[in-house]
């Protein structure tokens, strides 16, 4: 008899645990293997794609990766629709409607702002660096582009980061220069000084967001400078001429 009866318990406890095992979600799964697999990558949500058996899952660094429900196997990269029109890649269309709400939630007074002469046509948001040669280069296209009716907004982007040492107490140059721009009572004279000769003179005594920004970069996927951000989302990396970019724009 008490063999039967541990051996009734014994079932019971394997399929308590069956049935614990069943109750978690694919989201809880994907999150939980994900992590145990990779502990440096955090998922901040994962969505069903629709009628598929596959998942969405964006992380917290705003990288997107696909799953399968169990969180056993993941893809990184795009994911492309197969329509009449042809492919659509739903990965962009994902992140352009995250970018527009991140878009939408920026302030003037916290960027370098070149407004377009005349009516404005369009507006680009771009992730700038000002040791950076392309940014210097798309930097001189500014004037033209103000003439052609676009509004040019800086975010700044030190490519090497906020700090140069481990402990986190020395700032890097380019934080620095980006910094002592945005300090400046005149912020677009600045910028354009400190591009056009790679020096300023150090201003570190306001509060600037600096930080802010490269995290911003980081959930927009900006990988270098400039990182040209267009009004429908769409990110373009690398720099452009004027004209080139305008066209770009449907102007």
């Amino acid at each position: 008899m008490l063999r039967l009866i541990k051996g009734a318990a014994a079932a019971a406890l394997v399929l308590l645990a069956g049935t614990a095992y069943a109750e978690e979600t694919p989201e809880e799964l994907i999150a939980k293997n994900l992590q145990a697999a990779q502990p440096n990558l955090m998922v901040m949500s994962a969505t069903a794609v629709d009628g598929q058996s596959l998942y969405e899952v964006e992380l917290t660094s705003g990288e997107i990766l696909y799953s399968t429900p169990d969180g056993k196997f993941f893809v990184y990269g795009s994911l492309f629709q197969a329509t009449e029109d042809g492919l659509v890649n739903l990965t962009a269309k994902r992140t352009d409607t995250k970018r527009l709400s991140l878009l939408d939630a920026l302030k003037n007074e916290d960027l370098v702002v070149y407004p377009s002469k005349g009516e404005e046509k369009s507006v680009v948001s771009v992730f700038t660096d000002v040791d950076c040669g392309y940014c210097r280069k798309l930097h001189r296209e500014i004037p033209r582009l103000n003439e052609l009716g676009v509004t040019v907004r800086y975010l700044a982007y030190p490519r090497a980061g906020v700090y140069s040492d481990k402990k986190r107490t020395k700032f890097t140059g380019s934080y620095k220069k980006l910094k002592s721009v945005w300090c400046d009572k005149d912020r677009e004279a600045a910028m354009t000084k400190a591009k056009a000769t790679g020096f300023i003179k150090e201003n570190l005594g306001c509060e600037a967001p600096i930080e802010a920004h490269l995290e911003l970069g980081s959930q927009f996927g900006v990988r270098g400078t400039p990182a040209i951000v267009l009004q429908s989302g769409e990110l373009l990396p690398g720099y452009l001429p004027a004209d080139e970019l305008a066209k770009k724009l449907g102007i």
